[in-house]
């Protein structure tokens, strides 16, 4: 593990005084590896919120493009972002709020033909997705590799997270 720079010390002064985060666990937040699935409604703010905190490395997997549709509960997408993949949107304004974050944009279907393929490397993978197929080829990749699979759920005015 790499120690934590000045500026990294500065960046992230007001969670490393938490006790509960430290210098130890700012440390691991910068060496840890994860995957989100899905960058719209859910995979947006998990995004954008482990950016700001510093994690090491994100992969992102999305095979859609920003759509208007998107643009009130994305933020990540705007008017200019229209019709390009979401993934790439997202990896260009991420990587502006935090360019010591490395960021993979997969801009793909994930499947059971290649769900080990796209998660195999990380430490835990997050799914904003809202397909229950997609959710067991995440899963069975997950328990396959050993990886801890965390996933959520928004319809309409309910949320769900487990």
């Amino acid at each position: 593990m790499l120690s934590l720079s000045d500026d990294e010390l500065e960046r992230y002064s007001r969670q490393i005084v938490f006790s509960d985060i430290g210098y130890t666990g700012q440390l691991k937040l910068r060496n840890a590896k994860v995957c989100i699935i899905g960058v719209g409604g859910l995979g947006c703010p998990i995004a954008t919120q482990l950016t700001a905190m510093g994690i090491g490395y994100l992969r992102l997997v999305d095979r859609d493009v920003v759509e208007q549709s998107n643009l009130h509960r994305q933020y990540l997408f705007d008017m200019k972002s229209l019709g390009y993949p979401k993934v790439e949107v997202a990896a260009k304004k991420l990587k502006n709020l935090n360019p010591d974050v490395e960021i993979e944009p997969v801009p793909m279907s994930l499947n059971v033909d290649n769900a080990v393929e796209i998660i195999k490397g990380v430490d835990i993978v997050i799914d904003g997705l809202d397909s229950m197929e997609t959710r067991y080829a995440i899963n069975r990749a997950c328990v396959k590799l050993k990886i801890p699979y965390v996933f959520g759920a928004a319809i309409m005015n309910y949320g769900n997270l487990s």
